[in-house]
């Protein structure tokens, strides 16, 4: 704590960017420290409390970035190195895909509130080909959660108490307390997804069925006769068509001699 309140006195918001962002490329420092830390010089009027909360949330997006990228570009031969075997353990994998099949895409933002879970989260969202924007709709949502409430949190810590170690120690329970109901608030978000994703799966399949019972068969209807047209004389009146029939020329009869009698 004291080397991140010592660069944030020197650096201010350029140190807050750059250590939330090796904290997400796997810097052994919770990033809670910093964040904490950045309330801190909130609270002694060292830093805006808006500027300080963009900058941050900015920081950590970007590291999670770089991690999606390095899941989406090298993938499994990235995972089988030694580097990667010792930060991301084949136990913590498991544990990240047993959150992916239960819960999908939102494990992004679930991944936040639990510092154990997110490079392994991030890496195998980029892996398994989750789309970008998705991706940062999800993260941005958590980092809007948990990077100004720390902040808010370090800031009402320095406010309290002068000493920097009391202060610290002081919001790190604050934090931690208030963690305990964070998890508890999305414990209950989970519980509410899944009843209503239940609930939707259940009115869909009654839907259909309803349908299916409901459903009568088209009429198939019969083609009509007609009587062809025998040459371009037909002339058709509305649907249906009248034909005529060639007229002969007739010739008068030839006349018959006349028969007389004659006597013998």
């Amino acid at each position: 704590m004291n080397t991140v309140l010592d660069l944030l006195g020197r650096y201010k918001y350029v140190a807050m960017f750059s250590v939330l962002f090796l904290c997400g490329l796997g810097l052994p420092l919770p990033e809670e420290v910093t964040l904490i830390a950045s309330g801190m010089a909130v609270g002694w009027a060292q830093a805006d409390f808006v500027v300080a909360s963009a900058v941050c949330v900015l920081g950590i997006l970007a590291g999670d970035m770089v991690v999606f990228g390095l899941g989406r570009w090298f993938g499994q031969p990235l995972l089988a190195t030694r580097f990667m075997r010792f930060v991301l353990p084949q136990k913590r994998q498991d544990r990240v895909s047993r959150f992916f099949r239960h819960h999908g895409s939102k494990t992004v933002f679930f991944a936040r509130f639990f510092a154990g879970l997110r490079i392994g989260v991030y890496f195998y969202a980029g892996q398994h080909g989750m789309k970008l924007w998705r991706f940062l709709a999800f993260d941005l949502a958590g980092a809007l959660i948990s990077g100004p409430t720390s902040i808010w949190v370090g800031k009402f810590a320095a406010s309290q108490i002068a000493d920097p170690h009391e202060a610290s120690r002081f919001a790190a329970r604050m934090l931690h307390r208030g963690q305990s109901w964070i998890y508890m608030a999305v414990g209950l978000l989970i519980v509410v997804m899944l009843v209503h994703a239940l609930y939707n799966r259940r009115r869909d399949r009654l839907l259909n069925a309803s349908r299916r019972a409901i459903n009568i068969p088209p009429v198939i209807a019969m083609p009509s006769l007609q009587v062809p047209a025998a040459n371009s004389d037909s002339v058709g009146h509305g649907d249906a068509t009248e034909t005529r029939l060639p007229i002969l020329p007739t010739t008068p009869p030839e006349p018959q001699p006349e028969r007389r009698e004659t006597g013998i």
